[in-house]
């Protein structure tokens, strides 16, 4: 799993999603990363937060955060997100200050937004890959303040590794009665990774630790599906953590999960296996205790079975990608497959075309790992169901199934020299075939230096009252082309040239701050125009 891990350590702190709305932002005071900034969104009808998700970007992060299905969950839990980029400090070094970062962020946004509950409130602390210990080490930092963490395609709680988990804590420093959540694809590790759990759980008994292996998912899988889950995830921590009366004046006494006496086990997950034993309470589980993991309770459980069932005993099938009418050759890279950036007239816009493989690629041992084929050996594929090409993260934005835009949005890196768009090809699979998934990468440059220059002119906007819904944009490039916009913060979103405002939250403190960026990337096309600098404009929303 090491070599997963690894490979894509901080591979995007510029990666961005489209559009969603975040109604303020921050600078992150003395963060790792120059640059840094949080983003709070907070459900337009919130009086008050219960508790926050905190992300810090990595990869998968902002595709979590930033889905419609997880947004409305956490509406209904009246929790605020949180999301960083670039992280302020991905590994939570709290011997380094990382616990005075994050306490000077949250008051930042307490003042920033109106919602003085953010200095108090529990955090359910989520990271990716190479960022998803930090929630553990949140954890044994402030115990009394975390509410649940969550690794995806991650490391266990207890596991160190200098790269990604260092070995800080001290001997009296542990996360006990904290529960924890890991998931792992089938293409990742799922069926060895679940080991080490299962002896972190023999080691720290009073350790409430869930794992969730994902079948014929990636490393990047972002699925509604799995999505899904982990708000389920959050909805139960909610239930059985936070207490049912909750002043609105100071931090609530989270109450502690003992995985001795409460919840449900459950076998571990085995490729192509039944499990061993049927779940059940902890005190009447007959199976192997040192084999299974902890579950909140026996609905938690039946979404944990449920998810893990599928695609039984189904045969695999490899997925690439076509670039000059020809299969991108695999590498024996984390990614795989290295994409070119090859942009139409508009400089902007280029394809992504996806294609089943007929034989086993030889460059890189894991493919022969998802098919149990040897390299150069034939490999069928479904007759049916979509073939597509979707976004993992970066810079740009889906047009169709083969088309894609650059775009750029807020927790950019400006200063980047280039940019990172992660693919992954998809085919659902059928009844013969399960669920295929490929990853690429496209590197783009981060201006284009070259050509006649270019600047923007983008006027200034004025203060507008509560309750007006829509403003124009008016921006021009002196070369005649067209400007695009992101909102960096505030309750709006681009549609065009229309800057569209949405709900501002009820308990928001007025006024209410707006700030639009205007870009254009230029051309490395004939005739070829240089990236024009960035344009910025703020204003406010008052009652």
């Amino acid at each position: 799993m090491c070599r997963y891990i690894i490979a894509i350590l901080l591979v995007c702190i510029c990666n961005v999603a489209l559009s969603q709305v975040w109604q303020w932002s921050v600078p992150v005071k003395a963060a790792r990363n120059a640059g840094s900034r949080a983003f709070l969104w907070v459900p337009p009808d919130c009086k008050h937060v219960r508790a926050v998700v905190l992300a810090q970007n990595n990869m998968e992060e902002q595709s979590i955060v930033e889905h419609p299905v997880f947004r409305e969950e956490m509406s209904k839990l009246s929790f605020a997100i949180i999301w960083v980029s670039p992280f302020f400090d991905h590994l939570f070094r709290f011997n380094e200050g990382a616990g005075d970062i994050f306490n000077g962020m949250m008051k930042d946004l307490a003042n920033e937004s109106g919602y003085s509950e953010l200095t108090y409130v529990p955090v359910a602390g989520i990271g990716h890959s190479a960022a998803a210990s930090w929630p553990y080490y949140f954890a044994a930092w402030n115990p009394n303040r975390t509410l649940c963490a969550i690794s995806v395609s991650g490391q266990w709680p207890y596991f160190r590794h200098p790269s990604f988990a260092p070995d800080i804590w001290q001997k009296d420093q542990n996360i006990d009665f904290i529960p924890c959540l890991e998931t792992m694809g089938e293409y990742e590790a799922a069926n060895s990774w679940a080991a080490e759990g299962l002896k972190e759980r023999q080691q720290h008994p009073l350790l409430p630790l869930s794992m969730l292996a994902c079948p014929a998912e990636g490393h990047f899988a972002a699925t509604v599906k799995k999505i899904k889950y982990i708000a389920l995830y959050l909805k139960k921590a909610a239930y059985y953590r936070l207490p049912k009366e909750i002043a609105e004046d100071g931090a609530p006494m989270l109450l502690p999960i003992d995985p001795t006496k409460t919840g449900w086990l459950m076998d571990k997950w085995r490729l192509n296996q039944l499990p061993a034993a049927p779940p059940a309470p902890v005190k009447k589980y007959t199976g192997d205790v040192t084999q299974a993991f902890w579950f909140f309770d026996e609905d938690m459980m039946k979404a944990t079975q449920e998810y893990q069932s599928a695609h039984f005993n189904k045969k695999a099938q490899l997925l690439g990608y076509i670039q000059n009418d020809k299969v991108v050759p695999q590498k024996n890279t984390h990614q795989q497959v290295d994409l070119v950036f090859q942009p139409m007239a508009d400089g902007i816009t280029f394809k992504v075309v996806p294609a089943f493989l007929d034989k086993v690629p030889a460059a890189h041992a894991r493919t022969s790992e998802w098919t149990g084929l040897p390299a150069g050996a034939a490999i069928g594929h479904a007759k049916s169901g979509d073939l597509v090409v979707n976004r993992i993260a970066g810079p740009f934005r889906k047009i169709n199934d083969t088309t894609f835009q650059l775009s750029f949005e807020k927790g950019l890196n400006n200063l980047a020299t280039s940019y990172q768009c992660w693919f992954a090809a998809e085919h659902p699979g059928d009844k013969m075939y399960k669920p295929a998934v490929q990853q690429a990468k496209m590197d783009i440059p981060g201006k284009n230096l070259d050509g006649k220059p270019q600047t923007i002119h983008f006027p200034q906007l004025d203060n507008v009252k509560k309750g007006v819904k829509s403003i124009p944009l008016n921006a021009i490039s002196s070369a005649n082309i067209p400007v695009q916009y992101y909102v960096r913060e505030g309750p709006a979103v681009i549609k065009g040239n229309i800057l569209a405002l949405t709900k501002i939250p009820v308990g928001s403190k007025y006024p209410v701050k707006v700030t639009i960026v205007a870009w254009q990337y230029g051309s490395n096309t004939e005739p070829k125009i240089k990236s024009a600098e960035s344009v910025e404009q703020s204003f406010y929303i008052t009652e």
